[in-house]
């Protein structure tokens, strides 16, 4: 399972989804431009509506207004005009006193002509006005403002006859019919005519006032009705949709939460998720003192599973640890791919280091089960370190070392658990000294060559040795491989094989000139050296500088080549060796993943039975059937074949009754230094050594 594929699947739709959610909103953009357009003008008809009719309003209000002020002042100059007569019909009225009142009704005469102008004025604005053309004329109330015009201005006419006329005429004329016939004119007709037309301008005012009332209820109700339909068409929709999308981009964040807290390819948690859980875990350390627990896993022999059956297969065993990790551990236990091959565990509550041992046993047990992929059983093993919080640790920093520790002891035997304790510690910091030191050690000259004796198991003959490296350590003397071969990696393996190459080859040339018959030196290379050149030319620089000759070298290679990416350049390095006559031995046989077509394949001269076969020899059935197996396959195949770590004389005699000529071991010769070696050459000792029983080291 890729990262890619996931990714497709959440990322791509949500890119969809909001391309579609731009689109719609675009287009509810443009239809809610629409509708503020629409509710714009309508609220602005509104408005002009209610101007309108307020402005119409407002005119018939003025109008009834000076139809009133008219009408006051026709009264007043009507009681004007009949005492200017009455005062006219009394002889004994002086002049100064009537002259006054005729300025008076003069005065009135022109104020109810001014407003008659003025209310012409206004009924033409009211004429002008919107509501006012839309309602259409009142013809009833027209041919009444016109008649009362018609008879306002006869009776002013009137009245301007009378007060224009000398005081003679006056009281001659109007003495007696005068004030009668005036007050019939002005108190009759005109007054019935004013009531109706200043009813007629309140009607008038009043349906102003409902025809606005009716037409805002109408604009408003459009302009409701727009806003509820633009609710239920644009904005309802939308709310729904960004509430989808927003649940949709919460899944998405969900989504991409998880992948970047999960390990693709087995479902746990990565690193990140582990390193989270941890801090959570110290959190909650300070605040309640819940300790807890944490396992390192690291698979055995993982890059040689990658390398023999690739990449899928790898996959498929890192799949199968993770389902034994999680059948193992309890629900609420955090577990963690780290990355590669390495795993983590988190295990609250537990704090007992008893408890936290049975549980890593189980996990080692439960990774160790049978893995199939594609019809093979895949090996499958891991060594686990624990450590636990607070005993072991306090901080993240010291529980990572610590389980660090741990897992480093329990790498040095894989397939096993080991549980932090101060030995393993002081394991480690030994370790790390050593390693400080081999960084060096080859350019201090360091490394030494031991010698073991290989012999014909029939005569004893000495046939030749294989080169064994020790290292002089300059305060804890000669170490075995065993202490530092585990410690060193890549460079310094290759620069310890050439050291080794540069010693062989003057000891060689040493003993060839004394005159001594060594036989060939086997000398193992390690893969790094094979898969290129650079074996092939160490070899051929130390014979040239040397004066040797290229049968003096014999290789010991390991089954571990079949599975390096690079067997194919292997086998040629091989093979240009052979051409120059040099024997291959493929060493260790029988504990590696050679089949039968490797061996078909691959150019070699020898087969060596690992010791750990001879060891069992007239203990194991099985043993001493796989070593028979073996003696017959290297004969049926036309190779040699040569048992290592033979150390009684039972052994010796069972292997050459099985068909194997060729052995070493301490029953012969343990490996010695090159003074040794060459004094057992001096001397030709070929007798066999009497060894205990029991043998506590083994050299390799």
């Amino acid at each position: 399972m890729g990262v890619g594929s996931d990714l497709e699947n959440t990322v791509t739709p949500s890119g969809e989804s909001h391309s579609s959610v731009a689109k719609y909103i675009r287009s509810i953009g443009r239809h809610y431009v629409l509708a503020v357009v629409v509710m714009t003008v309508l609220i602005g008809a509104t408005f002009l509506t209610v101007k309108v009719a307020l402005d119409r309003h407002s005119l018939q209000q003025n109008i009834s207004y000076l139809i009133g002020r008219q009408f006051i002042r026709f009264q007043q100059l009507g009681n004007q005009t009949r005492a200017i007569m009455r005062a006219s019909a009394d002889p004994n009225m002086p002049e100064y006193i009537v002259r006054p009142m005729v300025e008076d009704v003069q005065t009135a005469i022109n104020d109810i002509r001014a407003m008659s102008v003025q209310l012409n004025e206004l009924n033409d604005e009211v004429e002008a006005n919107f509501l006012e053309r839309l309602n259409g004329r009142d013809a009833a109330s027209e041919k009444l403002r016109v008649e009362l015009d018609g008879r306002l201005e006869d009776f002013l006419e009137r009245a301007e006859r009378v007060v224009s006329a000398k005081l003679l005429d006056r009281r001659e004329r109007y003495s007696f019919w005068g004030p009668i016939d005036f007050a019939v004119s002005s108190d009759s007709m005109l007054m019935r005519q004013f009531g109706a037309l200043i009813e007629s301008a309140h009607d008038r005012s009043d349906m102003s006032i409902d025809h606005t009332r009716l037409i805002s209820a109408v604009l408003l109700s459009l302009t409701a009705a727009t806003l509820i339909l633009a609710t239920l068409i644009l904005f309802i929709p939308l709310l729904v949709k960004l509430r989808t999308e927003h649940r949709r981009t919460l899944d998405f964040e969900i989504k991409l939460t998880h992948l970047a807290h999960t390990d693709t390819l087995t479902g746990l948690g990565n690193r990140s998720s582990f390193n989270e859980a941890l801090n959570g875990l110290f959190a909650s350390l300070e605040r309640t003192g819940a300790g807890f627990s944490m396992l390192l896993v690291d698979l055995d022999h993982f890059k040689a599973t990658n390398d023999s059956f690739g990449h899928p297969a790898g996959d498929a065993v890192l799949s199968h640890v993770a389902s034994a990790l999680q059948k193992t551990f309890r629900a609420g236990d955090i577990v963690a791919r780290l990355g590669g091959d390495e795993f983590a565990a988190l295990l609250p509550g537990i704090s007992d280091a008893a408890t936290l041992e049975g549980i890593a046993e189980r996990a080692v047990a439960a990774i160790a089960t049978e893995c199939h992929f594609e019809g093979r059983l895949l090996p499958v093993s891991a060594s686990l370190g624990g450590a636990l919080v607070p005993g072991h640790a306090s901080d993240e920093a010291a529980l990572m070392r610590t389980a660090d520790l741990a897992l480093y002891a329990a790498k040095a035997r894989r397939n096993t658990a080991v549980i932090f304790d101060e030995a393993s510690f002081a394991q480690r910091l030994e370790q790390n000294r050593l390693a400080a030191a081999l960084a060096v050690a080859a350019d201090r000259d360091e490394f030494v060559v031991y010698y073991q004796q290989k012999v014909n198991l029939q005569t004893g003959e000495h046939l030749g040795f294989e080169a064994l490296v020790r290292w002089r350590h300059p305060q804890l003397g000669i170490l075995p491989p065993g202490r530092f071969l585990p410690l060193m990696e890549g460079h310094l393996i290759q620069s310890m094989t050439r050291c080794i190459v540069n010693t062989v080859a003057r000891d060689l040339k040493t003993w060839k000139t004394a005159g001594f018959r060594a036989g060939s030196v086997a000398i193992n290379l390690p893969e790094a050296l094979l898969v290129g050149d650079d074996g092939y030319t160490l070899i051929a620089a130390a014979v040239e500088a040397n004066d040797l000759d290229w049968l003096d070298f014999a290789i010991e290679v390991t089954e571990d080549v079949f599975l390096n990416r690079g067997a194919n350049q292997i086998a040629e390095t091989i093979s240009r060796f052979r051409g120059r006559g040099v024997s291959v031995s493929l060493d260790d046989f029988g504990t590696g993943f050679a089949s039968l077509v490797h061996l078909r394949d691959f150019p070699f001269d020898e087969l060596k039975i690992d010791r750990s076969f001879v060891a069992e020899i007239g203990k194991d059935v099985r043993s001493e059937q796989i070593i028979r197996a073996i003696i017959d396959l290297a004969r049926n195949l036309g190779k040699r074949c040569v048992a290592e770590g033979i150390e009684e004389e039972s052994q010796r005699h069972f292997l050459l009754n099985a068909g194997c000529e060729i052995g070493q071991g301490y029953l012969y010769a343990k490996p010695e230094p090159a003074s040794v070696a060459v004094e057992r050459l001096a001397s030709g000792s070929i007798a066999v050594r009497k060894v205990p029983k029991q043998i506590t080291q083994i050299a390799s």
